[in-house]
């Protein structure tokens, strides 16, 4: 096989799921067809075929390739900082940041939906939101072990990892929530420096 086609295969999934999101942001997921995939990249419908059986197989690849994307984005942001104050507080920044980014894509995901259709996405994205959360865990225990390692805070059991990850995790999503409620992010930079100063005076005991 020559190293042309090699990255003809390479890049030919990423167009699929490229367009499939383009097409999902204009409308919506249950108007887009396998064939509307297709014309969009200019190749036969047997070409999505041989990597995804079916529209929802582009779907869910579509939403762990944004997984992926998020999660790179709020390593690359947690990496510019140093201590585990600032890279905790870099973490729940970039967590909402990225949420609200993506937010006109979670609201033209269910348009056209009947109730059915938004129940069966609903549990798709529970699935979705499972490994966000998996991998936003992995992140934040990777920064724990580092600055144990380094010194920086005490080492925790893994119980204990499980417990604080889960706190942050779910204390930011919680904030975001309430927060977008009122539409109003103000108080969010106070906000997330009380949060990440408790945490980080816990790790230190």
């Amino acid at each position: 096989m020559s190293s042309i086609q090699t990255t003809q295969e390479d890049i030919l999934p990423e167009q699929i799921l490229q367009a499939a999101l383009q097409l999902y942001l204009k409308h919506g997921i249950k108007k887009v067809t396998m064939d509307d995939v297709s014309k969009v990249i200019g190749k036969t419908r047997s070409s999505l075929y041989y990597y995804y059986k079916n529209k929802d197989e582009i779907f869910e690849a579509v939403m762990e390739a944004l997984v992926r994307e998020v999660i790179n984005e709020i390593s690359a942001v947690v990496n510019t900082v140093d201590s585990i104050e600032d890279k905790i507080r870099a973490f729940c920044l970039s967590k909402i940041k990225t949420s609200e980014d993506r937010k006109a894509l979670f609201v033209a995901l269910e348009t056209g939906m009947d109730a059915d259709e938004i129940s069966k996405h609903a549990t798709a994205m529970i699935t979705i939101h499972k490994l966000l959360m998996k991998q936003e865990a992995s992140l934040l225990k990777k920064v724990l072990s580092a600055s144990a390692k380094s010194g920086e805070v005490r080492a925790l059991k893994p119980k204990e990892q499980d417990t604080f990850t889960f706190i942050i995790q779910s204390g930011i999503r919680g904030i975001k929530r309430e927060m977008s409620h009122d539409n109003d992010f103000s108080k969010l930079n106070t906000t997330v420096d009380i949060l990440t100063a408790m945490a980080a005076k816990w790790l230190k005991e």
